[in-house]
């Protein structure tokens, strides 16, 4: 008797084995792991003082109209890679863009003509590090008679975290991003960060301002950029989606001890 309730109880436990294994292989099969990430591109951007910019989109989701900025509205893709931006209301002028093997960006090329309608082409010369991140700029630009160049320093984020300009042989510092958030800059899915890299050099070197957020993986809490006026200090105070990306802005300046403040807005789309 007791020969038989052992195997009774063996053969019970084997059954309940194979119950349990087969529902939790049913239990797997039912629940595959999905990824519910989505891709947010720019739609408007509002950086105050009247700084609004509109982006247009293809069915690739490339960006082709950049809509508010003065030097270009429209951009042409060739081989996947954003080449040659221009206005819409006159095409006389336009700048495009040279990569190499690796896709990186090695010249900027500026195409037009003069006040006295005689053509000019100045070629812009990009310097990549080991890590694909753009070192050095040799900036030649309209209506500049003299060479803008430019170096930059990274974050572990790939952001920029300085900025220098060589003035007589000495490295001259212009910005400086002191700290950054976790969270996704609004122009991260753009191409942006190479199309406006000219740009930010010249808004930081002529007028004091930081536009390294076209460059930016993530979004700069506190910056500060050196004036011989006095330097400005910036903080940053972020709203966000629910995908991460930077909705809303509360932009505070500090220069000379006055203190400024202004609202940025962004709005995207997903595809």
């Amino acid at each position: 008797m007791f020969k038989y309730s052992l195997i009774l109880s063996s053969i019970l436990t084997s059954l309940i084995f194979l119950s349990c294994s087969n529902e939790e292989i049913t239990l797997f099969k039912e629940k595959p792991v999905t990824d519910t990430k989505r891709f947010c591109y720019l739609k408007d951007a509002d950086h105050g003082h009247g700084v609004i910019y509109n982006l247009g989109y293809n069915d690739q989701a490339q960006l082709i109209t950049f809509d508010g900025f003065p030097d270009f509205n429209k951009i042409s893709f060739e081989n996947s890679m954003p080449k040659k931006v221009y206005s819409s209301f006159d095409q006389s002028y336009f700048v495009n863009f040279d990569y190499d093997s690796k896709g990186n960006l090695s010249s900027i090329n500026f195409l037009g003509k003069d006040s006295r309608d005689k053509p000019f082409e100045l070629k812009s010369k990009v310097y990549t590090n080991t890590k694909n991140q753009i070192e050095r700029i040799d900036l030649k630009m309209p209506n500049f008679d003299y060479i803008l160049v430019t170096t930059f320093e990274y974050d572990e984020n790939k952001n920029i975290k300085k900025m220098y300009l060589l003035e007589n042989g000495i490295n001259k510092l212009l910005i400086e991003n002191l700290s950054f958030d976790d969270k996704k800059s609004p122009y991260i899915n753009t191409p942006l960060n190479n199309l406006m890299m000219y740009f930010t050099i010249f808004s930081a070197s002529i007028n004091s301002e930081n536009t390294t957020y076209f460059q930016n993986k993530n979004n700069a809490t506190t910056t500060k950029i050196y004036n011989s006026s006095g330097d400005i200090t910036y903080t940053y105070k972020y709203e966000y989606t629910a995908d991460g990306y930077a909705s809303k802005v509360k932009v505070v300046k500090k220069q000379n001890g006055k203190e400024e403040s202004f609202d940025e807005k962004f709005s995207y789309i997903h595809k």
